[in-house]
C-alpha cells in the first residue's frame, strides 16, 4: 500500500471518528427511552415555539406518523418524542410477539395499543390536520406503528446485519477507488503541467512569462488543491451518510450528521444571500478607494516629473506625500467598510480587534516615533536619496530613506541603517546640498617651517589643488594661515568640488599633488622643532628678509670659568 493511500485511509478513519463522536453528542441529547425511568408529569416549557405538527421517527426510518394536537400539557414535539419512546420500548421487548395494533375508540379520542401497551391517542385535531376521520386515521397510524416495530426487529437480525456489512465493504471499496482516482488525476495534471513548464523554458525571455511562472501558476495550483480537498470532503460525507445508513444503530446518527451539515450549508448560503446588500456597499467603497488611488498616482506622478508645479511643493515630496495620503484613504475606507464586514459585530471579532489594538499600543511606541521623525525629515529636506552626508559618526551616501529608517552606504561599502528618531535627535551634515550649486568646500592642513616664504607656500598649495581631478576651477582654491606656532606655520588649503561622494579619492590625489609640487620647488614639508646654537647659525627667516650686510654671529668661548667669549645656547 502506497504512502498516499495510507494517508487517505488515516484521514478517512479520523473523519469517521470525529463524525461519530459528534453524532454521539447529538444522540446523548435525546430523552431516555427507559420505561422504568420516572417521567415528569409536568413537562418543561420549551424554549422555542414547537406548537406546529411533529413527526415520529424511529431509528431514522420515517416519518411513522405525524401529530398535530397538544395533549396533557405536551406540545406536538413532546408528544412525538413520547410516542417514539413507547414504540422503541415495545420493539425491544421480545416477549411481545403480537405486534398488531388494536384500536379503542373513546369520546373525543381514539387509543392505539400494542397488546396491553398504550402507544398514543389520536385526537380530533390530529384527524383534522390530516383531513381524515379520527378512527380511520387511528387505523392507519396503527398499521404504521406495527410496521415500524417489525422493521426495528428485522434490522437486528443476522441476515440484515451481514447484508449491511457487505454493503458497507462495497461502499468502502468504491470510496477508496474514487480517492485513488482523484489522486491519479491530480498526479497526472501535475506531471503534465511540469512537462509543459520544462518544455517552455525557451520562452522565459518573453514578456509576462516571469509573472505567469511566479504568480499565476502557483495561484492556479492553490485553487486546484482547495477544490480537490473540497471534493474529497464531499465524497467522505456521502460515504459516511450511505454507509452509516446501512446499520439500524447508526442510521439515526447518519441522518443527524447529514442534517447538521445540510443545516450549516443552508445557513451559510442564507447568510451569503443576506450579505449581498452589504457586499454591494463594500464593493462601492472599494471602487471609490481604487479610483482615489489612481487619481493620487496621476497627480503626484506629474509633480514628480515636473509637469505639474505647485509653489512651495518640491518634487521630492511627491512620493512620500502620495504614500501618506494613500494610507489615510485606506484607513478611512477601512473605518467606513468595517460595519459592513461579516462578523464585525460578533464578540469574537471585537475581542480580536481590542487585542490587536493593545498589542499595537504597547509594542509600537518606538516605531511610531521613527515614523513621525521620518515624516518630519521628509518635509525638512535635510537630505535626499543620493546625497553625501554625515549623520553622527557615519559618513556616506544616502541609499534609502523610508518612513522608519535611513540607510547610508559608507566609502568602505558598508550599509548602515539608522532609525529616523536617531537622525532627528542629532545633527546632519549634508555635503551635497551646496555641491549642486557652487560646490562644497573641503580642506586640508599643512605645516611648514618659518624659513619657507609664505607666498610661495600659498602658490604651491593652490597649484596642487588645481592639478587635482574633480576640483573646481571656479571658485578658485584659497589658502588660510590658521596658526603661527613656535616652530612652524599652519596653512589650510580650501578647495571646491561638485562631487562630494568622491571626497576620499580627491583627498588622496590632492595630498599626492602637494608632495609633488613641494618636491619640485625643493621645499620640505615638515614641522621643525629647533634645537640650535644661536651663535654661528643663520637666523631662521627667509633670506630676502635679512638686513643688508647680515652675517651670522661668531662664537664666544669661556675658559677657566671666566666669561671671555661664551657660547650661548638656546633651545626652543
Amino acid at each position: 500500500m502506497s504512502h498516499s493511500l495510507k494517508r487517505i485511509l488515516l484521514t478517512l478513519i479520523a473523519t469517521i471518528a470525529v463524525l461519530i463522536s459528534a453524532s454521539t453528542a447529538f444522540a446523548d441529547t435525546k430523552p431516555s427511552s427507559d420505561p422504568n425511568q420516572p417521567q415528569s408529569t409536568q413537562p418543561e416549557v420549551p424554549e422555542v415555539d414547537q406548537s406546529g405538527p411533529a413527526e415520529v421517527v424511529v431509528e431514522g426510518r420515517g416519518p411513522v406518523l405525524t401529530v398535530y394536537d397538544s395533549v396533557a400539557g405536551m406540545n406536538p414535539q413532546q408528544r412525538a418524542e413520547k410516542i417514539e419512546q413507547r414504540i422503541m420500548t415495545v420493539a425491544k421487548d421480545r416477549n411481545i410477539t403480537n405486534t398488531t395494533a388494536t384500536i379503542e375508540s373513546h369520546p373525543g379520542w381514539t387509543a392505539i395499543l400494542i397488546g396491553e401497551h398504550p402507544i398514543m391517542a389520536v385526537t380530533d385535531t390530529d384527524a383534522k390536520g390530516v383531513g381524515k376521520k379520527r378512527d380511520a386515521l387511528a387505523a392507519q397510524y396503527g398499521r404504521s406503528i406495527s410496521l415500524a416495530i417489525d422493521n426495528f426487529r428485522q434490522d437486528r437480525s443476522w441476515r440484515i446485519l451481514f447484508e449491511a456489512i457487505g454493503k458497507a465493504l462495497l461502499s468502502t471499496f468504491v470510496m477508496l477507488s474514487v480517492l485513488w482516482l482523484v489522486r491519479k488525476i491530480r498526479t497526472g495534471l501535475r506531471d503534465r503541467i511540469s512537462a509543459r513548464l520544462e518544455a517552455s523554458k525557451q520562452g522565459e525571455s518573453r514578456a509576462g512569462w516571469k509573472f505567469i511562472k511566479t504568480y499565476a501558476i502557483p495561484f492556479v495550483l492553490t485553487i486546484g488543491a482547495l477544490l480537490r480537498w473540497g471534493l474529497i470532503l464531499v465524497f467522505i460525507q456521502a460515504y459516511l451518510t450511505i454507509t452509516l445508513g446501512f446499520f439500524s444503530v447508526t442510521r439515526e446518527i447518519s441522518q443527524h450528521v447529514t442534517g447538521w451539515v445540510g443545516a450549516q450549508l443552508t445557513t451559510l448560503a442564507k447568510s451569503g444571500v443576506d450579505y449581498l446588500p452589504n457586499l454591494l456597499v463594500v464593493g462601492v467603497i472599494f471602487l471609490v478607494t481604487y479610483y482615489v488611488y489612481r487619481f493620487l498616482r496621476v497627480i503626484f506622478g506629474e509633480i514628480a516629473k515636473g509637469e505639474l508645479k505647485i509653489r512651495g511643493f518640491y518634487p521630492d515630496w511627491s512620493e512620500p506625500t502620495e504614500k501618506l495620503l494613500r494610507g489615510f484613504v485606506f484607513i478611512l475606507a477601512a473605518v467606513v467598510a468595517f460595519p459592513y464586514l461579516p462578523g464585525s459585530k460578533s464578540p469574537a471579532f471585537q475581542g480580536i480587534s481590542i487585542f490587536v489594538g493593545v498589542l499595537l499600543s504597547l509594542g509600537s511606541s518606538s516605531a511610531i516615533a521613527n515614523a513621525i521623525s521620518g515624516v518630519i525629515l521628509t518635509y525638512m529636506r535635510s537630505f535626499l536619496v543620493g546625497d553625501w552626508v554625515q549623520i553622527g559618526d557615519v559618513v556616506g551616501e544616502v541609499t534609502e530613506k523610508t518612513i522608519l529608517v535611513t540607510r547610508v552606504l559608507t566609502p568602505k561599502a558598508e550599509v548602515i541603517t539608522i532609525p529616523n528618531a536617531t537622525v532627528m535627535s542629532g545633527s546632519v551634515k549634508n555635503f551635497s546640498a551646496e555641491a549642486r550649486h557652487k560646490g562644497v568646500i573641503f580642506h586640508t592642513i599643512v605645516t611648514i617651517g618659518y624659513d619657507a616664504p609664505w607666498r610661495k607656500v600659498h602658490e604651491l598649495l593652490i597649484d596642487a589643488a588645481l592639478s587635482t581631478p574633480l576640483v573646481l576651477k571656479d571658485p578658485l582654491p584659497f589658502v588660510l594661515q590658521t596658526s603661527l606656532q613656535d616652530f612652524y606655520v599652519g596653512y589650510e588649503l580650501n578647495a571646491f568640488t561638485a562631487q562630494p561622494s568622491e571626497m576620499v579619492n580627491i583627498y588622496s590625489n590632492l595630498h599626492q599633488n602637494i608632495q609633488d609640487k613641494f618636491n619640485d620647488a625643493g621645499m620640505e614639508i615638515c614641522s621643525p622643532h629647533f634645537a640650535a646654537v644661536r651663535d654661528g647659525n643663520v637666523i631662521s627667516i627667509p633670506e630676502k628678509y635679512h638686513s643688508p650686510g647680515y652675517t651670522p654671529p661668531s662664537f664666544r668661548v669661556q675658559t677657566d670659568g671666566q666669561p671671555s667669549s661664551s657660547a650661548a645656547k638656546s633651545s626652543s
